[in-house]
């Protein structure tokens, strides 16, 4: 390399800037909101793809409107499920805090910890209203059984293209 670069390296100044993180990418709420996923959507624990799929329909009205669909059988496919580094770093900090685990099956459940965690964000009316209201509506009509289907539909759709 010439000295010229390392000129033109040496006048290049980086500084950090302050960005505000949306709520919805914070981990704290990502935990809150799949400790609830969990505690409302499911029986003996949600998969990955459940959480996903659950977070993911909670990001706006219409993705709300068609998960609901799906799980209350009125939509006959649903093609997108878009997959949230958030929910993943979410999920290895709330088994790192000890609020979830991971069952042998490959489903994650609530530990006792995490049931208090998410009886505390139920006692407050304000905290998450939307979010509760939602999963209350979705409860566990979104079966895993239902999920299983859907991917076997795609795997089979794909290996026709």
């Amino acid at each position: 390399m010439n000295d010229k670069n390392y000129i033109i390296a040496d006048e290049i100044v980086f500084e950090a800037k302050p960005d505000a993180v949306p709520y919805n990418y914070r981990i704290s709420y990502k935990i809150a909101q799949l400790c609830l996923i969990m505690e409302m959507c499911s029986r003996g624990g949600c998969s990955l793809l459940k959480l996903h799929m659950i977070s993911i329909g909670l990001s706006t009205k219409k993705d709300m409107e068609k998960l609901k669909d799906l799980a209350y059988d009125r939509l006959a496919s649903y093609t997108v499920v878009r997959f949230d580094p958030a929910v993943n770093h979410a999920i290895r900090f709330a088994v790192a805090e000890g609020l979830i685990v991971q069952q042998l099956n490959g489903l994650y459940k609530l530990t006792k910890i995490g049931k208090f965690y998410v009886k505390n964000i139920t006692k407050d009316k304000q905290l998450m209203k939307d979010e509760k209201r939602y999963l209350s509506s979705l409860s566990t009509m979104l079966t895993e059984e239902k999920i299983k289907d859907l991917t076997s539909l795609w795997r089979y759709s794909s290996a026709e293209n």
